[in-house]
């Protein structure tokens, strides 16, 4: 057991109102050294020539006036083990206070100051600063010193820094003042030049963040902290990609709203995650446009407890609607997302605003018609969808039945229910699609441009590509392979895939719903493709293991309906910028088009057919859709460039 546990429980608590009775009393004592002295140091150190009458008169009355100024200032609350500036200013305010009350009874009542020097007070107010200060120090330092001793050094981590900033002084000022948290910072790297070479809550800046491997090697450390809460996600990407190469563990400080609250702590350390390697920058909004859009309306979104639809469902509380309507079919998912914005709500004062979770299948026209006609919704956005292709290559009657005759369903019903806008979220797949479950959400596209020439209500899509971490896609699927040991399955070692937050597609998807006209496609900027093989050895890296290793890499090839690398517009499709930067225009439909009476006809006999026989009629609407091999690689497109 260490020593200061033993102590600790060796040694009774202190009653407060004791504890405070014993401070008072210590700074009692402490006139009584710091004037006597100030005369020995004003008086050359000859004890002989100080005047003890005057001594012993005048020090009753610095010692009342201490305590006064002590007791009024509160400077005896504070804890002497966790001292910090705060304190010490304290103690030098009843210092500075008591001292100017003490010179003015010498000037008034001993005017020529018999036996007590003109700067003896003025010596006895840095003197008694010092003595209060250095044992409240003196106290913390000793207790630190005590408990690092004693705390199990085998268990203790020495960690590098990388930043030297506010961020990193309260880490540095945290660790040192708990060890039990067994971590001993060694070094810190910052990429400011004046500030190498100097220290920081006694730990040195040794160099740059591009030094980090090497100071990794020479300081013997067993983690890395990233503390720069404020930088950006380009900076960040760039850090964590150094840390990679030192091949020790790595962690996150929180980011600068918790800084600023006073929040940093070593509990909020977080590993790094992918959304930190991809770098992509943070997206800016229209505030006051998106608040013009949805606030004081009712918005409903269908697939609202999916990834996109509870982004979209978080973001759109923030712009104060009349009335949030969630319709999905997996209950318990939207159970917990249903309590999870009450919260919010509750949290935040959002009183005025009306919370609906239904249950509801978008392919029941009757029950879609029902919640619609029930909260009549001034804006739509559209959600719910089968998304994974190897499913739905086997599966195209369900294809199409969601993808398709769902989107009818619910869009037909906003437009009878008087909704003013439909977005559509629709993806990179169906753009040249190689996969039933692209082609039919280019069958949707195709389907709402043409409800749009009939219908008051404007119908627009949205076309993005994948969204990191959601549910089953890519990347949960390669951290439970990490998890269990490997090995991680990679489709091929080419796969090149588009990648962004929910939280930057749903913000986009809102402005695309403020900005939209009708019968518009939009697409999001995605950035540049990422290669899925390198996506999997960076997580497993992440992971502190070592790929092909510690954890084997392996290839199944593509599945059936799988591109190489997937585009996010057609060459027969030209962009045009919007009013925000990352959302592009269509300027034409690209190839294909639909009547609704022949959508309805076939999705009508679609459950009859057999499956070419659906992915045959799907061509039929969709010309440039290819209908894929099992396990054959598609053709391969360049990816648009914005």
């Amino acid at each position: 057991m260490p020593i200061s546990t033993v102590i600790q429980r060796a040694v009774p608590k202190i009653p407060r109102r004791r504890r405070l009775l014993i401070s008072i009393l210590l700074h009692s004592l402490l006139p009584l050294v710091s004037l006597y002295v100030a005369l020995l140091l004003r008086l050359d150190l000859d004890e002989g020539r100080i005047s003890y009458v005057s001594y012993w008169r005048w020090v009753p009355v610095l010692i009342g006036l201490r305590v006064v100024a002590l007791i009024y200032f509160k400077s005896h609350t504070g804890l002497w083990r966790y001292v910090s500036v705060p304190d010490l200013l304290g103690v030098a305010k009843a210092t500075t206070v008591s001292s100017i009350v003490f010179i003015v009874f010498l000037l008034t009542i001993n005017t020529d100051l018999e036996g007590i020097p003109r700067s003896v007070p003025l010596i006895e107010w840095g003197v008694h600063i010092f003595l209060a200060g250095g044992l409240r120090i003196l106290v913390r330092v000793g207790r630190e010193r005590l408990r690092t001793k004693s705390s199990d050094r085998a268990l203790t981590r020495r960690v590098v820094i990388v930043g030297a900033g506010n961020a990193a002084a309260a880490f540095c000022a945290q660790v040192n003042s708990t060890p039990e948290f067994h971590i001993n910072p060694v070094a810190i790297v910052d990429d400011d030049p004046a500030k190498i070479g100097l220290s920081l809550i006694g730990v040195p800046i040794v160099g740059s963040i591009n030094d980090l491997p090497e100071v990794v090697i020479k300081y013997k450390a067993e983690m890395i902290v990233i503390a720069i809460p404020a930088a950006t996600t380009e900076q960040r990407s760039r850090i964590v990609n150094i840390c990679r190469e030192s091949h020790v563990e790595f962690r996150l400080l929180p980011g600068t709203d918790e800084l600023l609250e006073g929040n940093i702590s070593i509990s909020k350390l977080r590993r790094v995650d992918v959304s930190d390697l991809l770098g992509r920058p943070e997206t800016h909004l229209d505030e006051e446009t998106l608040r013009n859009t949805f606030a004081d309306k009712s918005v409903m979104i269908t697939g609202g407890a999916g990834t996109i639809g509870s982004e979209l469902a978080r973001r759109v509380l923030t712009f104060a609607p009349r009335k949030l309507v969630l319709i999905d079919r997996a209950e318990n998912s939207l159970v917990l997302l249903e309590y999870e914005l009450r919260a919010v709500i509750r949290n935040m004062n959002y009183n005025g605003i009306e919370l609906v979770a239904r249950i509801a299948d978008v392919t029941d026209q009757i029950s879609v018609n029902n919640v619609t006609r029930e909260h009549r919704p001034d804006v739509v956005l559209h959600a719910a969808a089968h998304k994974h292709v190897n499913l739905m290559e086997v599966a195209p009657a369900d294809a199409v039945i969601n993808n398709v005759s769902g989107v009818l369903n619910v869009a037909r019903a906003a437009s009878e229910f008087g909704a003013s806008t439909f977005i559509l979220v629709s993806t990179d797949k169906a753009v040249a699609p190689t996969s039933v479950m692209g082609a039919t959400k280019r069958m949707a596209e195709l389907a709402i441009r043409e409800l749009g020439a009939h219908e008051s209500t404007h119908f627009a899509a949205v076309r993005f590509g994948n969204v990191l971490g959601s549910n089953a896609s890519v990347v949960p699927i390669f951290q439970q392979q990490i998890e269990s040991g490997g090995p991680v399955t990679v489709t091929d070692p080419s796969a090149e895939r588009y990648f962004m937050t929910a939280v930057e597609a749903a913000g986009l998807i809102l402005t695309a719903a403020s900005v939209g006209k009708n019968r518009e496609i939009y697409i999001l900027d995605m950035g540049e493709p990422v290669n899925i093989d390198s996506l999997a050895r960076s997580m497993i890296e992440l992971s502190g293991m070592v790929p092909d290793k510690d954890i084997m890499v392996e290839y199944s090839g593509l599945k059936p309906g799988e591109k190489m690398t997937e585009i996010l517009a057609s060459s027969a499709e030209e962009l045009d910028s919007t009013s925000h930067k990352k959302l592009f225009l269509l300027r034409n439909s690209g190839p294909g088009s639909v009547t609704l009476e022949n959508l309805d006809e076939f999705i009508s006999k679609v459950r009859s057919l057999t499956n070419d026989q659906i992915k045959l009629g799907i061509q039929e609407h969709v010309p440039d859709y290819v209908i894929s091999d099992l396990n054959k690689p598609v053709g391969n497109v360049s990816p648009k460039v914005f």
